[in-house]
């Protein structure tokens, strides 16, 4: 390992999307600079979070504002080039996502990483980061939760 880059987000954000819609989240990202073009970069991702209905949250991993398209499943027909996505049961909990890859910049200039979101819902929705849509100040052990949300990258020699 040459180097390391921790983002830690403990603060909470939210945004919108429409039916169809995607939204690159730039307040949740971090960015290393690759010291040879030979170097490989480990991207470590957890983030907290939380939708305003019952709904599939999807995301892609983007570098440099683009969707890393070795980080997305085949193509097959019509269907999303996604990086992952989970199913969202709940608007008073958040999920926890993790993602892991490997990625090859072959650059020596400044690699910013961060994530693209959809959903699959035909209206407008609202997703959150490091909270619930249910954000009460209640006492029990899932209502109103805070997290943490961490980007680690690593810089490794090939």
């Amino acid at each position: 390992v040459i180097q390391t880059v921790q983002h830690v987000k403990t603060d909470t954000s939210s945004f919108s999307i429409s039916s169809g819609g995607t939204h690159d989240d730039t307040n949740f990202a971090a960015s290393i600079t690759p010291t040879s073009t030979s170097s490989k970069i480990l991207i470590q991702i957890m983030v907290n979070h939380g939708t305003s209905s019952n709904q599939i949250g999807c995301f892609n991993l983007m570098c440099n504002g683009s969707v890393v398209d070795a980080a997305q499943g085949a193509a097959s027909g019509s269907r999303a080039r996604l990086t992952g996505a989970y199913h969202s049961e709940d608007t008073d909990k958040s999920q926890t996502v993790f993602m892991s890859f490997l990625h090859s910049p072959a650059s020596t200039s400044q690699q910013t990483y961060n994530l693209r979101w959809r959903h699959n819902s035909s209206s407008t929705r609202t997703h959150y980061i490091n909270r619930c849509d249910v954000d009460n100040n209640a006492s029990g052990n899932a209502m109103g939760p805070r997290a943490i949300s961490t980007i680690l990258l690593q810089e490794i020699t090939a």
